[in-house]
C-alpha cells in the first residue's frame, strides 16, 4: 500500500503538477483580468463624458461619434472660445476694463449695486405713462401655469446636446424622463 501510494504520488506531480500552486496561479490571472474589465468600463465611460463636453464646447446639432478628432471640429471649437471670451468691458463711466481679476471684480459690484442697491430704485409713477398693451385676460393667461402639453412642448423643442443647467442636468435628460 505504502509503495501504490507512493507511485501514485510520483505519477500525480509527474502528469498534473502542484495543483494547489496552479490553482493559485489561474486565482491570480482571474483578478487581472476583472481588473482590467473594472479598467476597461472606466475607460468607456470617460470617453463617453469626453464626446459630451465636445459636443456641448462646440454646440453642433450634426456631431457624430468620430468627428472629434477632425481638423475642422477643433477650428469650430477654437473659434467658438476665441468668439466667446471677454478681453474687456466697460463701466457706466465709459472706462475699459481688461483682465480677468479685473473684469471679475467689476462684475461683482455692478451685480451687487444691481440687486442690492436701494438709490437705484424704478419710479413707479413714471410707469403710469407706458400705455397698457396687454389685457386683464391676456394677463391672467400669461401668469397662469403651463398645461402639460406646453411643457412637452418645450422640452422636446431643447437640444437634447445642450449644457446642463444650474441642475447639472442637460435636455435629454428632461426628453428621456
Amino acid at each position: 500500500m505504502k509503495r501504490l501510494a507512493s507511485t501514485l504520488s510520483k505519477w500525480s506531480r509527474r502528469e498534473f503538477g502542484d495543483i494547489f500552486t496552479v490553482v493559485k496561479e489561474y486565482e491570480e490571472q482571474v483578478r487581472q483580468a476583472e481588473e482590467l474589465h473594472h479598467c476597461n468600463a472606466k475607460y468607456i465611460k470617460y470617453l463617453k463624458l469626453e464626446s459630451s463636453i465636445l459636443k456641448q464646447k462646440t454646440q453642433l446639432q450634426w456631431f457624430k461619434d468620430g468627428d472629434a478628432n477632425s481638423k475642422y471640429f477643433h477650428s469650430i471649437m477654437r473659434g467658438r472660445r476665441r468668439r466667446l471670451f471677454i478681453h474687456k468691458i466697460s463701466t457706466d463711466d465709459n472706462e475699459w476694463i481688461q483682465g480677468d481679476e479685473n473684469i471679475a471684480k467689476a462684475a461683482c459690484v455692478y451685480f451687487q449695486e444691481t440687486f442690492t442697491g436701494h438709490e437705484n430704485r424704478i419710479a413707479e409713477n413714471i410707469l403710469q405713462c407706458i400705455p397698457r398693451m396687454v389685457t386683464e385676460e391676456q394677463n391672467q393667461n400669461l401668469q397662469a401655469l403651463p398645461t402639460r402639453e406646453e411643457l412637452k412642448q418645450a422640452v422636446y423643442s431643447m437640444n437634447p446636446n445642450s449644457a446642463p443647467g444650474p441642475d447639472g442636468f442637460g435636455g435629454m435628460f428632461y426628453q428621456a424622463c
